[in-house]
């Protein structure tokens, strides 16, 4: 029986390490979580300039239109895991990328350690390059603007980058940013100048780059390029701590499940044990009162009859 109770407390206290240790991993994921939620206000807004000058270039087009450019695809992904399908959605989608193109112009500069991981055995063929950013500070502009250059040594007609927005605690959602090369924002910069009509607002943009000198303007579209993986990243950072939560509290639910079953049948073990051993004690005693006080037969009356 000790060996049992012996067996079932090793348990239990393993059961409650795994639930302090899931318990921690929770409360950090929260505090990120809730120092990162306060941008979802503002995250739009932000973008409203690069919006205005990247759409035009892609707008009102399908992914089946775009595959026979050249693109560079920058998944966003994770450094750990614990966050839901957020690492495999990135891996499904470019899977099915290479399946409807056949990987005709396909480059993966990938972000994070999962997919660091995953995406080199996956896609051998297409990947490029990883960049692994540790998580110790927020994301910031200097970060986005190193994705910028490294994803610039990779020649394409576009970049997209493949992450998942944040819509509540409980749901996230795969999103894309489609990304101009700067020979084709300058393009459509001139397209814009001669086709819209002067009241439009992309017509006044366009001719007060024009009038630019040529650096200006690459810095204008660098500038933009790098808010865009800024707000991209944050945005699946902030997917990743919600998801983490969601994740971490199922495992939390199992682990106390576990937990109170185990201390459930070690409370019945010992109980048992305790009770077996009372017997034994109470068979002794009885055993000793009687030996005491004689067995009330005599010898030479064993024979005799009444």
């Amino acid at each position: 029986m000790s060996g049992k109770l012996n067996f079932y407390k090793s348990k239990l206290d393993g059961y409650k390490k795994f639930y302090q240790i899931v318990s921690t991993i929770k409360r950090i994921a929260l505090s990120k979580y809730q120092f990162g939620i306060a941008r979802v206000n503002t995250r739009d807004y932000t973008l409203r300039y690069s919006k205005k000058a990247f759409d035009p270039v892609f707008g009102g087009k399908e992914e089946e239109e775009l595959c026979g450019n050249s693109t560079t695809f920058i998944p966003v992904g994770t450094n750990r895991g614990n966050c839901g399908p957020l690492n495999s959605a990135n891996y499904r989608y470019l899977g099915a990328i290479i399946d409807q193109t056949g990987g005709k112009g396909v480059s993966i500069v990938n972000i994070g350690k999962k997919g660091l991981d995953a995406i080199p055995k996956l896609m051998p063929e297409h990947y490029q390059h990883s960049l692994i950013n540790p998580d110790k500070q927020a994301k910031s502009f200097v970060w986005a603007n190193f994705v910028s250059e490294n994803a610039a040594t990779v020649e394409s007609d576009r970049t997209q980058i493949i992450f998942n927005r944040f819509v509540s605690a409980g749901s996230q959602v795969h999103a894309v940013y489609n990304i101009p090369s700067f020979e084709k924002f300058t393009a459509s910069l001139l397209e814009a100048s001669e086709n819209e009509p002067a009241e439009n607002s992309n017509y006044r943009m366009a001719n007060a780059l024009l009038d630019l000198e040529e650096n200006d303007v690459r810095d204008f579209y660098e500038f933009h390029k790098s808010l865009v993986i800024l707000n991209a990243v944050s945005e699946n950072e902030l997917s990743e701590h919600a998801a983490r939560i969601i994740a971490v509290e199922g495992q939390l639910t199992n682990i106390a499940q576990l937990r109170d079953s185990t201390q459930m049948l070690f409370n019945k073990t010992r109980q048992g044990a305790i009770t077996t051993a009372l017997i034994e004690i109470l068979s002794a005693m009885t055993a000793m009162a009687d030996s005491q006080a004689g067995s009330g037969i005599t010898k030479d009356e064993f024979w005799l009859t009444a």
